[in-house]
């Protein structure tokens, strides 16, 4: 999660994981020094918490900013594959060592491209999910792109061109150096820099990839992406995070942190049409393909709630304690994966009845030792199996 501490949010830097409430703060310091050998990932042993864990062929990719890592985990079964550390770069001159100084915020992927946020280290780490080795788990074939401060979230536009790259900025106060890093895929280079009034959060794009929504604390950004420029700001959304769009471009959905709520908003007229009660301090969200359902991660709820589209209405909720704050459908729309931030915990609910398929620990080996800075901070899901998978 980026810069921005919100209430109950865990911001995550420097190898410490802070969570902020309204009067209490909590710190845990992450047993992560600079070339501690506990910074390296290990080989797979997932303890994988429910037998019944089945779904379609496919993989999981999910980011892991408190161990410099990604699990790569195989969605037919919920088996960890292997744990990868990524963005850690050799010390110069000694090539048996390397700077434990990556932190990966946000996930992207565009087929068998994985784009990695690393926090830790302002780069955007590139690689190639089809090269991956399960024996080379401390460091997977990558390319580092140098982007703004302190990137934390990424999206890829429709047409797979370009990553744009929400780089939050230090806490400096104003003006902020927040603002978007735009990288050509075919060049993996950055090829503009869109300075913004306020530190991004997420970014999603119209189905067309002519315009771009990005959420901040002053609202929603509408930026046409032919000419990078700011169309609109839509304020009054309290704090917004997570936004989506909808398949025909017409809707756009956001999280209200501060209110409980989605916000719906007309990408015609760029107004709030309508407003949907849910849980506490909603994060991420996500439709379904036809855009029939949206689910959202109330983090501080402990749950999920599921939307109908059509009549703007919460129809259920799903239980998932341990501050469920990150999202994803399998392609073929049958599961929704749920990322616990402080569980540290990944839970796979079958969407035609909402009910538990099966749940596994993330990071470190997949070991039971929950909540130890494994924070899910993004998942992303494909139907192409990663290597080492079935």
């Amino acid at each position: 999660m980026n810069a921005r501490i919100t209430p109950a949010r865990a911001a995550i830097a420097g190898g410490t994981a802070v969570l902020a409430a309204a009067a209490v703060t909590l710190s845990l310091t992450l047993a992560h020094g600079g070339g501690s050998p506990a910074t390296a990932a290990r080989p797979a042993n997932a303890n994988v918490l429910s037998s019944s864990c089945t779904g379609p062929a496919g993989a999981a990719y999910i980011a892991l900013p408190g161990y410099q890592a990604f699990d790569a985990v195989d969605t037919a079964n919920c088996k960890l594959i292997q744990q990868y550390n990524v963005g850690d770069r050799q010390v110069p001159g000694n090539p048996d060592d390397y700077n434990y100084d990556s932190s990966e915020e946000g996930v992207a992927i565009s087929g068998d491209t994985l784009y990695f946020a690393d926090t830790g280290n302002d780069t955007v780490a590139v690689i190639d999910a089809a090269d991956l080795v399960v024996d080379n788990y401390e460091n997977p074939a990558e390319t580092l792109i140098h982007v703004g401060f302190d990137p934390d979230y990424l999206a890829v536009t429709p047409d797979g061109s370009q990553v744009w790259v929400a780089d939050t900025g230090p806490q400096t106060g104003q003006p902020t150096l927040g603002a978007i890093s735009v990288i050509s895929t075919a060049t993996d280079t950055v090829t503009s820099t869109l300075n913004l009034p306020a530190e991004p959060a997420e970014i999603a794009f119209s189905p067309s990839g002519a315009t771009a929504y990005v959420t901040t604390p002053q609202g929603l950004l509408v930026i046409d992406t032919a000419t990078q420029r700011v169309v609109t700001v839509i304020g009054g959304l309290g704090d917004p995070e997570g936004v989506a769009v909808s398949p025909d471009g017409g809707t756009v959905y956001v999280t209200n942190t501060i209110g409980g709520l989605v916000d719906v908003i007309s990408a015609a007229t760029n107004k709030v049409t309508d407003t949907i009660g849910v849980g506490q301090l909603p994060w991420q969200l996500v439709l379904s393909s036809s855009g029939g359902t949206l689910y959202v991660a109330d983090g501080d709820s402990n749950e999920v709630s599921v939307i109908s589209t059509a009549s703007d209405t919460v129809t259920g909720t799903i239980s998932d304690a341990g501050d469920p704050v990150s999202v994803a459908l399998t392609p073929d729309g049958s599961q929704l994966w749920v990322g616990g931030l402080t569980s540290g915990i990944v839970t796979v609910f079958d969407t035609a009845t909402d009910s538990l398929v099966g749940s596994f620990n993330v990071g470190y080996g997949g070991e039971a030792n929950a909540g130890d800075g494994e924070e899910p901070a993004g998942i992303v899901l494909t139907s192409i199996p990663t290597p080492g998978g079935s």
